[in-house]
């Protein structure tokens, strides 16, 4: 909802800056038509430049690591797990003032509207040839227009005054009452913007003009002219939404008919709109980046596979844990105090596990090369990283249904197990692995330590197929690590 009252905002600047160099510039010549265009399309000029943005491309060369992968999913979790503010007064009183002044400036017009049709509704219609409709009403009223009927009272009727007639036929042949309409609709939305009302009036006043100047084309005396317009200004209508003589206007109709003002460049003037279009395209004009991964190189892949790696997902499972850990808190201090243990490991533990893990793979490599297997390519890092089905909060809710062995729950034991796998083309999981096992916790038994370690391979194994990683547009093996904390505290 402040989306739409900022946007709405924003439409009330724009009409505000049209309209002030309207008034300046246009509002004194006597070119109507020009004006009214003017005046409609600013007015809906104004509603529709805020969606129209234009969006600048740059492209940034990064480096690819998994860590990355890890690093947007705990932006995730910090978006998701950061606590609700209490929503200021304010936002919620603005959007109820707002549509209660819409929903009342709205209710007003469409009154307006079926007063006027239930009027036409009791009068005596009489269709003319060209299509419009004279609506004779009873009583006293002041003559009016409304779409292709022309309401007379019965005594303007018989009078048959050839210049009231003139006047609102020139009404109804310029389609006034649509002008009317629409920007009776565009006020209620910019109900408490002056400017707007300020259009509407100017707008309505232009109308007035150009009938006036019907009337006076076909010959009709001026003078004699205006004081019909005096004498029918006495008699109201009440009528918002109908183009009838108007007695708040009409000193200002009497003087534009007067005005001879029609320099032939006075339409430059109108120009004014386009460095307000300009500047509001460029106001709103965005930059996006464009991040176009590249691979790591061979070095900086053996860094990355046992560092990096490590930070991607931390999940706390309590003692005899049956359900989704749901304390988020917890988990965000979790992920920061693994990228710290991480960062701070000893450079013996580093080789070490680097080591492992190559003689684990040249192990691999040398039986599937005696059993006549392809030797399979797997990657550390692609342009495009394996993502678990669901996001992270999946993969969190399924880690957390590991379940400690009972033997263990006896012990005060915490730390984390390394579980080493890979994702394959179509998304499967193998080559499960333990990359740090939890022997190498303090008062950790051997026995405890493999029952921890089976269960971690066991929950690894079972999981899911993921989205898998892709390297030129295909899909590659990657070798993927999960960090699993574990504490019977």
């Amino acid at each position: 909802m402040m989306d739409f009252l900022q946007y709405d905002a924003r439409v009330a600047v724009l009409i505000a800056a049209f309209y002030m160099f309207y008034r300046l510039l246009l509002s004194k010549d006597s070119l109507h038509r020009l004006n009214r265009v003017v005046l409609l399309s600013t007015a809906i000029a104004s509603f529709l430049l805020p969606f129209c943005v234009i969006t600048l491309h740059r492209t940034e060369m990064v480096v690819a690591s998994p860590a990355q992968a890890g690093e947007v999913a705990a932006s995730h979790l910090d978006a998701a797990t950061a606590d609700i503010a209490a929503v200021p007064w304010w936002e919620i009183a603005l959007p109820i003032a707002f549509w209660l002044g819409f929903g009342i400036t709205l209710l007003f017009t469409l009154i307006s509207i079926l007063r006027v049709c239930i009027l036409i509704n009791k009068c005596e219609l009489h269709p003319q040839a060209d299509g419009i409709t004279i609506a004779v009403a009873k009583g006293e009223v002041a003559p009016f227009s409304w779409m292709n009927y022309i309401v007379l009272s019965r005594k303007d009727f018989e009078e048959a005054d050839e210049a009231i007639l003139l006047h609102e036929q020139g009404h109804i042949r310029r389609h006034h009452s649509v002008d009317v309409l629409l920007v009776d609709i565009l006020t209620s939305l910019q109900w408490f913007n002056p400017a707007m009302w300020m259009l509407r009036s100017d707008l309505r006043a232009i109308h007035e003009y150009e009938a006036d100047a019907a009337v006076l084309s076909h010959g009709i005396n001026a003078r004699q002219y205006q004081y019909l317009l005096i004498r029918k200004a006495m008699v109201l209508g009440g009528y918002s939404v109908a183009n009838g003589i108007n007695h708040s206007t009409l000193k200002q109709r009497i003087a534009m008919m007067q005005n001879n003002n029609n320099n032939r460049y006075s339409w430059l003037k109108a120009l004014y709109v386009l460095p307000i279009v300009a500047i509001s395209l460029a106001t709103s004009a965005k930059t996006v980046t464009d991040y176009l991964t590249v691979p790591a190189s061979e070095s900086e892949k053996a860094v990355l596979a046992d560092t990096d790696n490590r930070q991607q997902i931390s999940v706390d499972v309590q003692p005899m844990a049956e359900e989704v850990m749901d304390d988020k808190t917890e988990m965000k201090a979790e992920m920061k105090e693994s990228a710290s243990e991480s960062a701070s490991e000893k450079a013996v533990e580093k080789e070490s596990a680097i080591e492992k893990t190559s003689d684990e793979s040249a192990s691999m490599e040398e039986e599937e090369a005696q059993q006549g297997k392809p030797k399979k390519k797997v990657f550390d890092v692609v342009e495009v990283m394996p993502s678990y089905k669901g996001g992270f909060e999946a993969l969190k809710k399924y880690l957390s249904t590991y379940k400690i062995p009972q033997q263990a729950l006896a012990k005060d034991l915490s730390g984390r197990i390394l579980v080493r796998f890979v994702i394959s083309k179509d998304g499967s999981v193998s080559d499960v692995s333990v990359m740090r096992s939890s022997k190498s916790w303090s008062n950790c038994p051997a026995d405890i330590a493999a029952a921890l370690d089976a269960e971690a391979v066991r929950l690894v194994k079972a999981m899911p197929a993921w989205n898998p990683g892709t390297q030129k547009g295909k899909p590659v093996d990657v070798s993927y690590i999960v960090p699993i904390a574990i504490s019977t505290k």
